[in-house]
């Protein structure tokens, strides 16, 4: 692999310095992606960055159940935050229109998780129809779920890695549906020169 992807979970979080020279969108559920050409681009309202092979830039996502999506290929590099609202905002679409068969790395994610009848419902079932939902009846109530990671591998391409770990269910992750607060997980690609600290 051309580019070193890492995941600061954690426990990593507690033995380094993570987050040291990353470029970490100011992240909003938003499908923006931000073209890095000095690293000192304005990234607010941005959930995505994506550079040229010829830089070394570090680009990060952090997440406590969303996706962290990572793309390369031999020209170029990017990194995308997808969550449900990034997800029916076209987001990654939006990602691999940049890309001519890009390699492409998935971090760990809340690989499903409860909706409600609402908003967040109404949008998924226009992108999706009721392809990714069910319902388990919890103490004689409906609960709809909607599969998360299912929906994302329709959209990516068939060789996409997964980190299958599911942030809910393990411990070492941040998850916002398990724990709330800030906690976060950072994924990071590097560019080819640069290495990851070990």
């Amino acid at each position: 692999m051309k580019h070193n992807i890492k995941i600061f979970d954690l426990n990593l979080q507690k033995n380094e310095i993570y987050l040291d020279n990353i470029i970490i969108p100011v992240q909003t559920h938003s499908n923006n992606i931000i073209q890095i050409k000095t690293g000192n681009e304005n990234l607010q309202n941005c959930d995505g960055t994506i550079t040229s092979n010829k830089n070394n830039f570090s680009l990060g996502i952090q997440t406590a159940d969303c996706a962290a999506i990572c793309f390369y290929d031999n020209k170029k590099y990017g990194i995308i935050h997808a969550g449900w609202r990034g997800l029916v905002n076209n987001i990654i679409e939006n990602m691999l229109n940049k890309f001519v068969n890009p390699e492409i790395f998935v971090s760990p994610i809340l690989n499903e998780f409860e909706i409600q009848k609402d908003s967040c419902y109404r949008q998924i079932k226009n992108k999706f129809g009721d392809k990714y939902f069910y319902i388990k009846n919890s103490n004689s109530k409906n609960i709809i779920f909607f599969k998360f990671l299912e929906a994302l591998k329709s959209i990516l391409p068939k060789n996409t890695v997964f980190d299958l770990r599911d942030t809910f269910k393990n411990n070492n992750l941040a998850s916002w549906r398990r724990d709330g607060g800030d906690k976060r997980n950072y994924t990071v690609i590097y560019g080819q020169n640069l290495s990851t600290k070990e």
